[in-house]
């Protein structure tokens, strides 16, 4: 293991003191959320949402700009903002994504974490995944979703998170895109996914918070792994969203190119 890799499992380890095996899957929150009253689908700009999972209230934001055919399946990509960043407010904002969904034509979620943080605790992965399997079948139940174009992105701790639902979920997300997000100590022994799905990594050269090293280390472990990798270092940049070289083009790009197969 390479030094950045070490120091990187000691900074998790404050957080997740052991590996520990992520069980479930999307049944258990679909037999969850099966009583939810779903709403009616429409287009708009819903910043408010909710849905109830085992006992938590989860929020999320959601965008279903007028350019989408509610008539048609639509691909879905959901968002993970970085710590301490909210999803309704601040990451809309700074990743510019609600444009990328109008002019694409997609549907597009925020989820907000508890307590703004994704995942760095085992309780809080399987609680998070259950966050997740909810929402899906919650927008699967509420628009017309192709189930073949389901996309995960994420920012920094939402980056990590988007990587964590890759690999947990391979079967349900078609590609994963990761914005300065380190793999977590969940992959030490390998990423494993039951699918190779592709994935997509982008981060600055010049981050400070999270070095570049460790996106190296993570486009070497998933190739060696067969997994296609489409990875983009961004010079000059640091832990910032690349908006001025018009990152969002290139992950709708690569989105669009990998349906589930």
């Amino acid at each position: 293991m390479t030094r950045t890799a070490l120091s990187f499992t000691a900074v998790l380890s404050l957080a997740l003191p052991a590996c520990v095996p992520v069980a479930g899957g999307a049944g258990s929150a679909e037999a969850e959320a099966a009583d939810e009253k779903v709403p009616e689908a429409k287009a708009g700009t819903f910043p408010d949402e909710s849905i109830t999972v085992g006992t938590q209230k989860r929020a999320f934001r959601l965008v279903v700009p007028t350019t989408v055919d509610l008539t048609k399946p639509a691909p879905l990509v959901i968002a993970f903002h970085g710590m301490g960043i909210d999803s309704k407010d601040v990451m809309p904002k700074y990743t510019r994504l609600d444009e990328l969904a109008a002019d694409k034509k997609f549907v597009l979620a925020y989820p907000g974490a508890a307590g703004r943080s994704w995942g760095l605790a085992p309780d809080k992965v399987t609680a998070d995944l259950a966050f997740f399997d909810a929402l899906l079948d919650h927008l699967t139940r509420r628009h017309k979703i192709d189930p073949d174009r389901v996309y995960v992105i994420g920012m920094s701790n939402g980056g990590y998170f988007a990587h964590l639902v890759g690999a947990e979920r391979s079967k349900t997300v078609a590609a994963v895109a990761s914005h300065s997000g380190p793999l977590g100590l969940q992959t030490l022994g390998g990423i494993n996914a039951k699918r190779k799905f592709p994935v997509m990594i982008v981060h600055g050269d010049a981050d400070r918070l999270l070095p570049v090293e460790w996106a190296r280390e993570n486009r070497d472990k998933y190739t060696k792994e067969g997994h296609e990798v489409k990875y983009v270092e961004v010079a000059g940049l640091g832990h910032l969203w690349a908006t001025k070289q018009k990152i969002n083009d290139q992950l709708w790009e690569f989105f669009e190119k990998h349906p589930r197969k």
